[in-house]
């Protein structure tokens, strides 16, 4: 069995239930920083699609890959509740081809994979934002090993800021890239007190 099918079975017996995971309602951190628009954004890893049902709310037209076909399923449901429209595609970072500079906006949380394939294929998805798009992210410091609001179990999953900004910056203007201590209150797998990296990224204008 291939790691694209384990990994979808995961998250897929995850996404099975009755409610949503992590809730109906988006990261706060993207929330916080996406502003209304009528462009293109893409939403990597977006689960059950509730950051990008709100983008799409913004304005947005919003595409999503990630593993999960029940996921897919939840988006659908979630989407036709808020009146929006969200192409999500069954799809893994690993394999998925992008498109050159077409999306204004990347935004996701908690979109963690071993640090081998971070190296390699976050740049190479990075590369299909406009000069001028915007990067926004929340991840789980490497911290946030010892706290119980949720994340991974492995440090070879977690961030480490100085190492995650070297591999994705360059080319991009750092507009915040902090280390954060947070409450979470997203859903029971993810509530209490937790340790984060909170990143946006501008790529730059050609000169």
């Amino acid at each position: 069995m291939s790691k694209f099918r384990i990994g979808a079975e995961a998250w897929n017996n995850r996404f099975s239930g009755d409610g949503w995971a992590y809730g109906k309602e988006p990261n706060e951190w993207l929330k916080l920083r996406i502003q209304p628009n009528n462009g293109k954004a893409l939403v990597p890893a977006d689960g059950e699609g509730r950051n990008a049902v709100y983008i799409a709310s913004l304005g947005y037209e919003t595409t999503v890959f990630d593993l999960s076909d029940v996921g897919k399923t939840k988006c659908a449901i979630l989407a036709k509740e808020k009146s929006v429209q969200v192409d999500y595609q069954v799809d893994d970072i690993a394999t998925r081809d992008f498109k050159n500079e077409y999306y204004d906006l990347i935004a996701c949380s908690w979109f963690h994979i071993p640090w081998e394939l971070f190296a390699i294929h976050y740049p190479r998805m990075l590369t299909s934002l406009k000069p001028g798009g915007d990067f926004i992210c929340e991840g789980y410091h490497t911290s946030q090993l010892e706290l119980k609001s949720g994340g991974p179990k492995s440090l070879d999953l977690l961030w480490d800021l100085d190492e995650v900004m070297d591999v994705i910056s360059d080319g991009f203007d750092v507009i915040h890239a902090e280390v954060e201590s947070i409450e979470l209150d997203e859903s029971d797998l993810h509530r209490g007190p937790a340790k984060v990296v909170r990143i946006h990224l501008k790529r730059k204008q050609p000169k």
